[in-house]
């Protein structure tokens, strides 16, 4: 019997701090900035609730969310020697994650991110990359070999590695999800150009896909036929060739953190998307719209929980979340 399909998730590994503060993000900076002459200004956040610490990076928060749907995703990415010691190796084991795409560099600590969310949910993040650097250097064809991987995704990680595990999978013949987040305005336009021209599907943010056309200087349907555009409690804007439709977000009980809520989606999508074609050449409009249902509840449920990969939910849980929102589920979770 042929192994189910796989998604291939290049990314980062990180761990996540995570804290409060009262104020509006972009009050924080109006504020410092009063006078517009000064060169630096000084910015102090009050932080209202205690910081908290918690297993995250795209690569391995999207891999939670394919879990927890019944998947068996492939994380790719480069750890650290605080892997063991910080308990992420022990946290990924309890989840039967397989974890032979992560190299570690016994050098290095894995990344860091700080985030700080402010009362409005607008966010302030500060990365130290770490391990991540040595993300460049791992064999994805090695890391893949025996393994039936339907589609990728690179996500966030330094440029170089983006660019090089696309053009890998593209070499390899696996189709793959463009996810350049905030790493756009790093890339070089052509670089950008490439990594986004070369994908099946892109997905990005409204204010991101406003920032790869300035980038790119070309316009999204002009590099890539699918692309999904997040407009977070509006919903999902699809754009498959020349056609499109909207796909509201569903109800939220209580917002708490909004930090997984993109990876959330990715991880819901793609594990439907691998459950509704048999290939890339299968997919369709309507097939979009239902694996993007299921990443709207993915992503609802993550946002109701402090963290990235801390919501959980029943299969049966799922099913009565998103038949409250949307329809019946006819996608074989």
């Amino acid at each position: 019997m042929p192994e189910e399909h796989r998604i291939l998730i290049s990314g980062s590994a990180a761990f996540d701090v995570i804290a409060f503060t009262g104020e509006p993000i972009s009050d924080i900076f109006s504020n410092a900035l009063t006078n517009k002459e000064d060169s630096e200004a000084r910015i102090s956040i009050s932080f209202l609730v205690n910081k908290s610490v918690s297993f995250g990076g795209t690569a391995l928060n999207i891999a939670y969310n394919v879990k927890l749907l019944g998947g068996n995703p492939l994380p790719i990415s480069c750890v650290g020697k605080d892997f063991f010691s910080r308990k992420y190796e022990e946290h990924l084991k309890q989840l039967n994650m397989d974890t032979s795409g992560l190299d570690i560099n016994e050098n290095e600590d894995t990344a860091e991110a700080y985030i700080v969310t402010g009362s409005k949910g607008g966010q302030m993040s500060i990365f130290h990359t770490g391990a991540l650097q040595y993300c460049c250097e791992i064999d994805i064809e090695k890391k893949i070999a025996g393994k039936n991987i339907f589609m990728g995704i690179v996500s966030p990680n330094p440029p170089e590695t983006m660019l090089a595990h696309a053009m890998k999978l593209a070499e390899l013949k696996i189709p793959y999800v463009a996810d350049p987040g905030q790493m756009i305005n790093v890339f070089s336009q052509d670089d950008l150009i490439k990594f986004v021209s070369s994908a099946t599907i892109l997905i990005v943010n409204d204010f991101e896909a406003t920032l790869v056309e300035n980038r790119t200087g070309k316009k999204l349907n002009e590099m890539v036929s699918i692309r999904l555009i997040t407009q977070g409690e509006k919903g999902v804007l699809i754009q498959f060739k020349d056609e499109e439709l909207h796909v509201p977000a569903i109800k939220i009980k209580k917002l708490v953190d909004p930090t997984g809520a993109g990876d959330a989606f990715r991880g819901g999508f793609l594990l439907a998307l691998s459950k509704l074609c048999k290939s890339v050449g299968d997919i369709t409009l309507e097939k979009l719209r239902l694996a993007s249902q299921v990443g709207a509840v993915t992503g609802g449920a993550a946002v109701e929980c402090s963290g990235t990969q801390n919501h959980i939910f029943t299969k049966n849980e799922f099913r009565a979340r998103y038949e409250e929102n949307y329809s019946k589920l006819e996608i074989p979770l």
